[in-house]
Parts: C-alpha cells; structure tokens; sequence
C-alpha cells in the first residue's frame, strides 16, 4: 500500500433518465467560494444532529473526501498522540496520513463522546448506524438549498473546493496531489490551470 504523509493545510455514478442533461449542466461551477462554504457549515450546524453534520462537511473538505472515503472512516484511523488521520483512498487513488488540524480533532474528540452505542465509524446515523451515500447526499444537497447557494450542491463539490482553495493559496502541485490522492499528476493540474496564483505579479518588473 502507497502511503503519503501530507501536513495540512463520488459523483461517478449517473443516473440515466430520460430528458436529463448531465448533472454538471446545471450548474456554473463545481466549488464553492469561501462565503458559500462558510453558509453551508452554518446551515449543517443548524440541523438536529448539528454538530455531527458540521463534522461531515468540515473532515470532507480538509481531506478532500469522496463520499465513500468520509463514510468508510473509522475510529481506528486516528492516530490521537500523533494528531493524524488515515485516509483509504478509493477510484484507483493513492492512500495516505494526513494530519489533523485543531479544531478538527476537537470536535472529532466530542463526536466520540457523544456517538451511544459506540460504533467502528466516525460518522453515523441515528441507529448508530454506518452511513449511506445517499443519506449523505440528501444531507449536503438540503443545507446547501438552506444556506440559498444559488446552484446543487452535492458532496464532491467539497473535494473540487479543496483542489481550488489550496490551489488558489498557492500549493504546489506536488503537494496537491499528494493531498488529494491523485494517481496521475493530470487530475491535479486541472484545479492548478484554474487558479491565477501562478500568473500573479508575472509582468511586474518587465516594463
């Protein structure tokens, strides 16, 4: 196993009906901005089981999660001494350790506490039950109607907004790549080529 240690910082399947375009038709972009993430956050922690479902989004974004990677995460992934958290990576991507940020692990500690009966997952539902894709989907699809984003949100946009945040920030792409799980370096240059951090102050000087 291809394992990266990385300090920090599925949409795939299509369901055919008849008359519809393509999800990414309807819409203009596939990330959120900084405003948009933060009321998405905002109206996740508004639900009943709020800060589980903030939890959800946050741990996603930071790791640039699929779906089936968040709901696949367990208890025994976490390192809590070394503060890092293991990532299996799915669709022929490449696993990794990441570290966790602070407030990150603190409200993965509360979870913990709070989560009766205790379950192998981090993320269950109210039976204590393992998570399904779709239950997740409705979750983030719901606060993002909530929260009046003005285009779907699904759970992938959260990865595509990883890729564009860190990228717009600066990150190499070596280290992007690495942070996203990438096999290939040509799913990583995409948010790269979108981000005008490369092409800032380019002329200064040349006059």
């Amino acid at each position: 196993m291809n394992v990266v240690v990385l300090k920090p910082a599925d949409r795939h399947v299509m369901w055919k009906v008849k008359g519809r375009k393509r999800n990414r038709d309807y819409r203009t972009r596939e990330h959120l901005t900084g405003d948009e993430l933060g009321q998405l956050f905002a109206a996740l922690r508004r639900n009943r089981h709020g800060h589980r479902d903030h939890m959800i989004a946050l741990v996603t974004f930071l790791h640039g999660l699929r779906v089936s990677e968040l709901i696949d995460l367990r208890w025994d992934d976490i390192d809590w001494r070394k503060g890092t958290i293991q990532i299996r990576r799915l669709k022929g991507s490449i696993d990794g350790v990441h570290y966790m940020e602070p407030d990150e692990a603190k409200g993965l500690k509360r979870l913990q506490r709070e989560q009766e009966p205790r379950s192998r997952y981090v993320f269950t539902s109210e039976r204590v039950e393992q998570f399904s894709r779709f239950a997740i989907n409705k979750m983030i699809a719901t606060a993002g109607r909530n929260a009046d984003i003005a285009f779907p949100v699904h759970p992938h946009c959260l990865r595509h907004t990883t890729g564009t945040v860190q990228a717009n920030g600066g990150m190499d792409a070596w280290r992007l790549q690495k942070l996203m799980g990438h096999a290939s370096m040509a799913n990583t240059t995409k948010y790269v080529a979108m981000s005008p951090e490369p092409l800032k102050d380019a002329w200064r000087g040349k006059r």
